[in-house]
């Protein structure tokens, strides 16, 4: 189509603005009306933009179906992968979809790959190196929730045993991306366009073993790199909730309550890794750092999340509507990139509009968890950064804990913490517990006042016993596989 370039950038700037509504009704309209003056790539490109604009403004459903769209449309096989880690993404939002088949959908993945691609690597070349060459690769290595979880395996890493190196995705250069660079270890700048080219320059410095931290997120060019098998041997978890579905990637990082021992296994491709605590590790922004608690116990309960707003599906607000009619008098407190447009939705399942707040998305926000008394978790797309800041800023947590990897996140977290009471396995204990803990005034006050030194001695915060117990498992993974034994 002539001048799609310029369709392009229109949206671009919609995007920019956060006129999603706007966005949707765009290309809704150019694939109606104009579709036959476009290519397959021209309509991929606006599935696929629809796919994350729907995204946005919740229609979860209507997202997952752009996406297939677009990838049966995608010119070529690079798109294809791109365009499926994020509908990939997309399908952790859908309540309905169960275990095996989010599973077998992640399975798939493996098909946009060949294996007669794969770079090969010669056991004697790596054995001449006297420590183990480690990888860290994202495209997360900035100011992003997933800094806080990468940071004390770069700064605490055991120097006399790993040569560290970080492959860098997003080639960012803010403050926090500096402060990761500052702790020595060798930085690669690997923004290239091909899988493969960034795998041929990862596999030139003869790296062992290479952590994949960021799965399907951010169009998953990281495992599109791992598809070429850039290391011997490769692993991935802590940036995703599930499977990444390669066969080229050996391994996968949990934890003893993500995936309980004999259990979980036939959802993952890779080998799984339990650590025997918390397979989190959280480091607080500065900002939240130097943050203080000045908590007060509102005269009437107020429970909140400020979970990204796309976990919010009607399930969940009808679940929420029933706590709210279990304890009289109680408030909901949201944040949402559409405010307006959340509280609509809610108010149409029931919530009578006196009872819900919801408030605008803002970078600055810490301050506002001394608005709420109970912080509420989503499901089945779990919190993971907005619990740990919770919890870091006083206040408790009650979560609905799934069956599968990406649905534990919070049980993990609070039985680490020490709050394990707190995560139910039924929506009616959910309930149940969020209703007692807003009732006892006592229990809270203590909680408010005790919570952040919980979780500074806790294992999610102990970053030398955390980095420890990862490179003990680093280093038994890479002697299996110099030993023949992967």
């Amino acid at each position: 189509m002539k001048d799609f370039s310029k369709i392009a950038e229109e949206l671009a700037v919609l995007q920019s603005r956060g006129r999603w509504e706007a966005g949707v009704e765009r290309m809704e309209y150019m694939l109606r009306r104009h579709a036959a003056d476009l290519d397959r790539g021209e309509r991929s490109f606006l599935c696929g933009r629809l796919g994350y604009f729907l995204h946005f403004i919740g229609r979860i459903e209507k997202a997952v179906a752009a996406y297939r769209e677009a990838i049966a449309l995608a010119p070529c096989l690079a798109q294809q992968r791109k365009l499926y880690s994020d509908y990939l993404m997309i399908c952790h939002y859908l309540p309905q979809l169960s275990d095996e088949e989010l599973a077998e959908r992640h399975f798939a993945y493996d098909r946009l790959f060949r294996p007669e691609e794969e770079l090969h690597h010669e056991r004697e070349v790596h054995r001449r190196h006297k420590k183990i060459r480690l990888g860290y690769l994202s495209s997360n290595f900035k100011a992003h929730v997933m800094s806080c979880f990468m940071m004390q395996l770069l700064a605490l890493a055991d120097r006399s045993r790993f040569d560290v190196y970080c492959y860098d995705l997003g080639g960012c250069s803010d403050a926090a991306a500096e402060q990761m660079k500052s702790f020595g270890n060798n930085w690669r700048n690997i923004v290239l366009p091909e899988a493969k080219d960034r795998a041929r320059a990862i596999a030139a410095d003869e790296i062992d073993v290479l952590f994949d931290l960021s799965g399907h997120t951010d169009g998953g060019h990281g495992l599109a790199t791992l598809g070429y098998k850039a290391a011997p041997v490769q692993l991935t978890g802590i940036g995703y909730m599930s499977t990444s579905g390669l066969k080229a990637v050996d391994c996968f990082l949990s934890d003893r309550f993500l995936d309980p021992p004999g259990e979980g296994d036939a959802h993952f491709s890779e080998k799984l890794l339990r650590l025997s605590r918390s397979h989190f590790c959280y480091t607080p922004f500065e900002k939240i750092f130097k943050s203080t608690v000045d908590w007060r116990l509102h005269e009437r309960p107020v429970f909140g999340c400020f979970n990204n707003s796309s976990k919010i599906s009607d399930d969940m607000l009808r679940l929420w509507h029933a706590l709210l009619v279990r304890v009289p008098g109680s408030t909901l407190l949201l944040k949402a990139w559409k405010p307006e447009r959340l509280q609509k939705r809610a108010i149409s399942l029931g919530i009578p509009p006196g009872r819900i707040e919801v408030r605008p998305m803002t970078l600055d926000y810490i301050h506002e968890y001394m608005d709420m008394d109970v912080a509420l978790d989503t499901f089945p797309y779990t919190g993971g950064g907005t619990t740990c800041e919770a919890i870091y800023m006083g206040v408790p947590v009650v979560t609905l804990a799934g069956t599968r990897h990406g649905t534990r996140f919070g049980l993990s977290l609070l039985e680490n913490v020490g709050l394990g009471e707190l995560a139910a396995r039924t929506p009616e204990e959910y309930v149940e517990k969020a209703a007692a803990l807003a009732s006892d005034g006592e229990l809270l006050a203590a909680l408010h006042k005790n919570l952040r030194r919980m979780i500074q001695r806790s294992p999610v915060m102990d970053g030398r016993s955390y980095v420890r117990e990862v490179e003990a498992m680093y280093e038994e993974i890479w002697q299996e596989w110099l030993a023949g034994r992967e």
